[in-house]
């Protein structure tokens, strides 16, 4: 080969290298920022006595009154026995789970959880309740003697069992709380309503917990049909989940309810403890006289004796109560409006905060030639929404990285929006095909 043909050889070479060769990367710049969401914190109804405190898991927003003392909390104790069991003993949702044969222990507990006057359900030796009916009877009916069956069962005893309720509290941040029994009819049994709502979060966490707070009544072998003690259940969008009392803890009460805003359901929780009840009516005393008799001679009128009476039927108690609560009707009724207020105002105050929408211009991809720059618009290709409450940030972060001679509708990127649990992809995309020089212009150019 000559010298001549070498040479026009690699003069070819190099300007179809000219023509061929990548351009720059293009420079992409982003506009994208983290949401500040408009408006300020609503003003909640919060308790004038006591602790009150609401909970949006999904937001990852929890809000709470000044008090967070540590009290007794009665039966809101439970909410930690629960989760432990399950747990321990996971149940799949419409499952019942394992079936526990009741013991003569278990009818001694009973007996004496009755003597004292505490909630209970009735048992006999050697019925069996399978796990999800042993719940129902703890969660629905806050039977004291149910929680001592579950925690031998799980633990062996009860003290065993406590040991994990406290290690479950650690885990989950209740600094306020600690337990001594698996009831809370033990007033050293303590904890906060802010701690009151992580556990009860952490139970409804747990679909078959879920299921079981839902229920507005629940059927057991030997009582039957039994209404929930938590009446808002099942009327306006409340799906659990506890209360409680005892003349040291006040009226205690949990509510959650799912509420359905732009289409997309949320979890909200309120609570209250520590609430006043009045102080129980003292029944009047007789005073017994003594009466001179009439003189010997003179017959004793002739009487007639009383009608026999049936004695009133044996009742258990509606929540954990002590003997001297017990003529408190309904104690939970001073509770209650403080709980759902709070449950209603919590509800009201979560919005809808519309983030992307197909279109919607983000940042730019720039590509420079011929001294001077290209530029495309890089948009959103997608909606994204999340709820939250007024104030709160929604966190935005984003990938971006535009190719040499992207197409129209390439995918550059993608933006996230994450609150709480909550998160948002939405794919990047250029609005146009990002411009290139000819092949002419390669070739005359260096």
């Amino acid at each position: 080969m000559s010298i001549g043909v070498v040479v026009v050889i690699g003069i070819g070479l190099a300007e179809a290298w000219h023509v061929t060769r990548p351009l720059p990367v293009p420079a992409s710049q982003s506009s994208l920022a983290s949401v500040k969401v408009p408006g300020g914190p609503p003003v909640l109804p919060w308790p004038s006595k006591g602790q009150g405190a609401v909970q949006v898991p999904a937001l990852g927003f929890a809000a709470n009154s000044d008090e967070t003392t540590p009290v007794p909390v009665a039966s809101l104790t439970k909410l930690a026995t629960a989760v432990v069991i399950l747990r321990d003993h996971p149940v799949p949702a419409n499952a019942s789970g394992p079936s526990i044969t009741l013991t003569a222990s278990d009818v001694a507990e009973y007996d004496k959880d009755a003597h004292s006057d505490e909630s209970v359900i009735a048992v006999a030796v050697g019925e069996v309740l399978t796990e999800r009916q042993l719940l129902e009877g703890l969660l629905a009916r806050s039977a004291n003697n149910i929680a001592f069956t579950l925690a031998v069962w799980d633990a062996g005893s009860e003290a065993a069992f406590v040991v994990k309720m406290n290690a479950l509290a650690a885990s989950l941040g209740m600094t306020s709380s600690h337990y001594v029994d698996a009831s809370g009819f033990d007033q050293h049994s303590v904890s906060s309503a802010v701690d009151s709502l992580k556990v009860a979060a952490a139970a409804m966490a747990i679909p078959t917990f879920a299921e079981v707070a839902a229920k507005s009544s629940v059927t057991l072998p030997l009582v039957g049909t039994l209404p929930n003690l938590v009446t808002e259940i099942g009327s306006n969008g409340v799906v659990g989940i506890k209360s409680g009392y005892t003349s040291q803890a006040g009226g205690c009460m949990v509510l959650a309810a799912e509420r359905v805003i732009a289409g997309r359901p949320v979890l909200v929780l309120a609570v209250v403890i520590g609430q006043p009840v009045p102080a129980p009516i003292v029944p009047p005393t007789t005073t017994t006289t003594t009466t001179t008799p009439p003189p010997a001679t003179t017959p004793p009128p002739a009487t007639t004796p009383p009608p026999a009476t049936t004695p009133p039927p044996a009742t258990t108690p509606p929540t954990t109560t002590p003997v001297q609560d017990l003529i408190v009707p309904d104690p939970e009724r001073f509770t209650r409006p403080a709980a759902e207020s709070l449950l209603s105002a919590a509800e009201g105050a979560v919005v809808p905060v519309l983030l992307s929408y197909p279109g919607k211009v983000v940042g730019t991809a720039t590509s420079t030639w011929g001294g001077m720059p290209h530029e495309v618009a890089v948009a959103t290709s997608g909606p994204a929404m999340v709820l939250a409450w007024p104030g709160q940030t929604v966190v935005a972060t984003h990938t971006l990285s535009v190719p040499p001679g992207g197409r129209s509708g390439a995918r550059v990127g993608t933006v996230s929006y994450a609150l709480g649990t909550q998160l948002e992809l939405v794919p990047l995309r250029l609005s146009k095909t990002l411009p290139e020089p000819s092949w002419w212009w390669r070739l005359i150019h260096r």
